[in-house]
C-alpha cells in the first residue's frame, strides 16, 4: 500500500506557497492514497487494522491542523470583519457545517491554544527581570496550558473527542491546585486516552484528581460535584418536539438527562433483545420471541435494528399507564452505592449497572420513585451462589451481574448486556455450578460460536472479577 509522502517543514521553506502549497502536496497525497487502496487487494485482518489505523491517526492530525487554523482565525476575530455574530457561526458557514458542533470545535480550538498564566516572579528573587546582567523588559510567550494534549493530537495519538475530554475535565479541577499538579493530572488523563474510548475516558476523568489528592474522600467530594454539574447542565438542557408529518408518522427529538434517557434505552433494548427471557420457578431461561409477539408486525425478523427499536417506542407509548404516572418505574435500574449516601451523610457517587455514575442527590432522588434492589452478594434472602441446586441463573443472579458487565463480555463486542445469556463458564453437564462467579453475559452470536466447532477462546479474568473472553478461529 503507498504510504503518504513525507511532508517538508512549513519553517524550512519560507516564501514557497506557505500553508497554501502544502495543502497541495497533502490532497495529491491523499489522491495517490485512494488510488492504491483501490488497486489493494490484501484480505489479512492484521494488514487491515494496521492501514486502518495509521490512516485514522492521519485524520485526528488533519483535524489538529483544522483547529489551529479555527482558534487562529478567532484569535484575529475573523467573524467580527465578516459580519458573523461569533466565530461558530463563521465556522458552520465556512465549512457548510451545522451550528452546534462548528461551536464545539472553536470552545475546543481556543481551549487548546489558551496560554497558562505566567508565574509571578518573587519579589526576593534578586535576578527577577534580568537575563545575562541585562534587564529584560519583554517576558517570553506563556506556553498553552494543554500543551501535552495539543501535542498528543498534532500526533495523532488522541483524537478530537478525546482532547474535548481532557480539556473539560481539566476546566473542571478544583481551583488552587499549581501549575505541576495540574500537569501530572493531564499527563494522566492522556495516558488514558491513548487506551480507552472517549465515553470510558469520561468516566475516569471525573475522579483523575487522585493522581494528585490522596485524601479519598476530596476525590469523592469532586467526582460528586462534577456530576452534579453535570445533571444541572443536564437539566438546563432537557427539550422535546414532535411535529406531525401528516403522512401518517409524528417525528420528534427529545434531549434528556442521563439517568432517565438510559432507563429508556434499557427498556428499548429489553424489548428488542433477539432473544426475550422467560421466567418459570424463579428460574430465568431464553425462548425464541420477537417484537412480532408484541406489535403484530410479522416482518420484524427482517427489520433493521433501528426500524425495530423504532417499533418498540411505538408499542412502549401505547402502554405507559395514564392512569396512574406517578407510580415507581417501570424499568430496573441497578445503582451500587454506600447506604450513607442513600441516606445523605456522605456524598459519593454511585456506580450504575449501564456502566456510567449518578451523583448523590440523583441516586437519592431515585430511590424516593423506585424500588432500591440492594447490590448485596451475600443477602440470605436472595442467595447469589447456587451451586448444583439449579441449572438457569436467577433473576437476582442477573441483576448482581449488572454490577459486573453492562455489555455481552466478548472483548469489543458492544451488544447490551439486555440482549445477552447467562453462560456457565464450567460447563453444566461436566459438573459446572451456577454461581456467580460461574456465570458471564454472552449476546446470541457469540454464545452460538462459543458451543461451535469453528472457535476457539480464551477468558481472562479481571480484578473486579469479571471476565473478557477472546474469540479465535480453530486453524
Amino acid at each position: 500500500m503507498a504510504t503518504m509522502p513525507q511532508l517538508p517543514d512549513p519553517g524550512s521553506h519560507p516564501g514557497e506557497g506557505g500553508v497554501p502549497a502544502l495543502l497541495d502536496e497533502v490532497h495529491a497525497g491523499v489522491d495517490r492514497l485512494l488510488e492504491a487502496i483501490a488497486r489493494d487487494e490484501r484480505t489479512a485482518g492484521r494488514a487491515l487494522r494496521a492501514d486502518v489505523a495509521e490512516v485514522e491517526r492521519l485524520a485526528r492530525r488533519v483535524d489538529s491542523a483544522r483547529l489551529r487554523l479555527v482558534a487562529r482565525a478567532d484569535s484575529v476575530r475573523v467573524a467580527e470583519r465578516t459580519g458573523h455574530t461569533d466565530t461558530g457561526a463563521w465556522l458552520a458557514q465556512t465549512t457548510n457545517g451545522d451550528r452546534r458542533p462548528a461551536s464545539r470545535d472553536v470552545r475546543l480550538a481556543t481551549a487548546l491554544s489558551a496560554p497558562t498564566a505566567p508565574a509571578a516572579p518573587s519579589p526576593d528573587d534578586p535576578t527577577a527581570g534580568e537575563s545575562n546582567g541585562v534587564l529584560s523588559l519583554v517576558a517570553p510567550p506563556p506556553q498553552p496550558e494543554l500543551a501535552q494534549t495539543a501535542a498528543a493530537l498534532d500526533d495523532g495519538r488522541i483524537s478530537a473527542e478525546h482532547a474535548r475530554v481532557i480539556t473539560s475535565a481539566m476546566d473542571d479541577l478544583p481551583e488552587g491546585l499549581d501549575a505541576d499538579a495540574r500537569r501530572r493530572c493531564e499527563a494522566e488523563l492522556l495516558r488514558l486516552a491513548t487506551s480507552h474510548a472517549p465515553a470510558v475516558l469520561r468516566r475516569h476523568a471525573r475522579r483523575v484528581l487522585e493522581t494528585v489528592e490522596p485524601d479519598e474522600d476530596v476525590v469523592d467530594a469532586h467526582e460528586e460535584s462534577v456530576l452534579a454539574d453535570e445533571e444541572a447542565r443536564a437539566v438546563e438542557a432537557a427539550a422535546f418536539w414532535i411535529k406531525d408529518n401528516s403522512d401518517g408518522t409524528m417525528t420528534g427529538h427529545f434531549t434528556v438527562p442521563w439517568a432517565s434517557g438510559i432507563i429508556l434505552k434499557k427498556v428499548i433494548d429489553a424489548m428488542t433483545a433477539p432473544r426475550r427471557r422467560a421466567t418459570s420457578g424463579g428460574a430465568v431461561g431464553t425462548a425464541p420471541s420477537d417484537l412480532a409477539t408484541l406489535t403484530g408486525d410479522t416482518r420484524v425478523d427482517q427489520l433493521d435494528w433501528q426500524h425495530r427499536r423504532g417499533l418498540a417506542l411505538a408499542d412502549l407509548l401505547h402502554r405507559i399507564p395514564t392512569d396512574h404516572l406517578s407510580t415507581k418505574i417501570a424499568a430496573t435500574l441497578l445503582v451500587t452505592t454506600r447506604l450513607e449516601d442513600l441516606r445523605g451523610q456522605l456524598t459519593r457517587a454511585g456506580r450504575t449497572d449501564a456502566g456510567d455514575h449518578l451523583d448523590a442527590g440523583t441516586t437519592r432522588r431515585m430511590a424516593c420513585g423506585a424500588g432500591i434492589i440492594p447490590a448485596v452478594l451475600d443477602s440470605a434472602s436472595q442467595p447469589l451462589d447456587l451451586g448444583r441446586q439449579r441449572r438457569l441463573h436467577t433473576e437476582a443472579q442477573r441483576l448482581a451481574l449488572t454490577t459486573r458487565y453492562d455489555q455481552c463480555a466478548a472483548d469489543g463486542c458492544d451488544r447490551p448486556f439486555a440482549w445477552c445469556e447467562i453462560h456457565h463458564l464450567d460447563p453444566w453437564a461436566q459438573g459446572g455450578s451456577t454461581d456467580l462467579d460461574d456465570a458471564a453475559p454472552l449476546c446470541g452470536r457469540h454464545h452460538r460460536m462459543l458451543h461451535g466447532p469453528d472457535w476457539q477462546h480464551t477468558t481472562t479474568r479481571r480484578q473486579d472479577r469479571s471476565v473478557t473472553m477472546r474469540f479465535h478461529r480453530r486453524t
